[in-house]
């Protein structure tokens, strides 16, 4: 199934896109070719919401936007909006950004007494690899073009060693300075989106930062183009 119609790119898709040009097409418009999640992967993700919810359970008045509406839809983005043009302050998880076609939904969103706005953005991770160092940009872009006034724009890491402990780190200023490349990789993945799918042999970009999805579609596409 393709992407809801009203945006065309995710944190996710975006960071696909990096690491394989052919998989941000792939990803859109052959879902079905999809290899499923494993055991360990499925595992990795379970740890990763449950790191996620006890950063988040230090925000007593964290309104939760995606249970009151069905993720994803504009109503989640409008139902953000809304909560983000009230006075005063006000704490949103998974809070719907929209901006021209790309959709991010922010871990956690802090908006101040005074306008501006506090972002956390939680990984389970205790090591910064290269999909969280675009995770991070393409996320900033949107929230920036769409909201202005951030104050900070936090990652938040496992400490090493633990299981639950956090390091907050602003990265406001090393997003900032990627966004040129950022514009420059949408401006690239809206291309590739609106033409053929693109042909990149398999390598290296299989497997890191993450393993692809599509591993069997293209080794079985590379096997027929061979006999």
């Amino acid at each position: 199934m393709a992407y809801q119609s009203f945006y065309n790119f995710s944190k996710t898709s975006f960071v696909r896109g990096i690491q394989c040009r052919k998989l941000i097409y792939l990803d859109k418009y052959k879902k079905q070719f999809k290899t499923p999640p494993n055991a360990e992967t499925l595992a990795r993700f379970d740890r990763g919401r449950d790191f996620e919810a006890v950063f988040k359970s230090k925000f007593a008045n964290g309104l939760d936007v995606k249970a009151r509406y069905k993720y994803p839809s504009i109503e989640c983005v409008q139902y953000t909006t809304s909560l983000l043009s009230q006075p005063g302050e006000v704490v949103l998880f998974e809070a719907n950004i929209l901006y021209a076609d790309i959709l991010v939904l922010t871990d956690v969103l802090c908006k101040n007494a005074d306008g501006t706005i506090d972002i956390f953005e939680v990984k389970h991770s205790d090591k910064v690899n290269s999909a969280i160092e675009w995770d991070l940009p393409i996320q900033y872009y949107v929230c920036k073009n769409a909201l202005g006034n951030i104050r900070t724009f936090n990652l938040v890491n496992r400490k090493e060693g633990t299981l639950d402990e956090f390091v907050v780190t602003d990265m406001k200023e090393a997003c900032e300075a990627r966004m040129p490349e950022v514009e420059a990789y949408l401006a690239d993945f809206r291309e590739v989106l609106q033409g053929f799918e693109p042909e990149v042999e398999m390598g290296p970009q299989c497997e890191e930062p993450y393993k692809c999805d599509f591993q069997n579609y293209c080794r079985r596409l590379k096997e027929f183009r061979n006999s």
